[in-house]
């Protein structure tokens, strides 16, 4: 049997940007790949308030200061 925990928004928030400083820390990453493991983190976030309902253009519009998905991905040469 395996126990649940719960974790407050707040605690997996902090525990996923800890992950990411750890990542970034030990890692020599470029502000593409840096970029990157913030997405991610923002992407966790998203998807983890909306019930596992968030699309990639839900986490872009919540997460970042542009106004559709090709505007965030073009300032990112992705």
């Amino acid at each position: 049997m395996s126990e649940t925990t719960t974790y407050t928004r707040e605690q997996v928030s902090e525990a996923a940007n800890a992950a990411m400083d750890l990542i970034l820390g030990a890692v020599g990453c470029d502000d593409s790949e840096e970029d990157l493991l913030s997405l991610l983190v923002n992407a966790t976030m998203s998807v983890l308030t909306s019930d596992m309902g968030a699309d990639f253009e839900d986490v872009v519009m919540e997460n970042y200061d542009v106004d559709d998905v090709q505007e965030f991905l073009d300032e990112r040469g992705w």
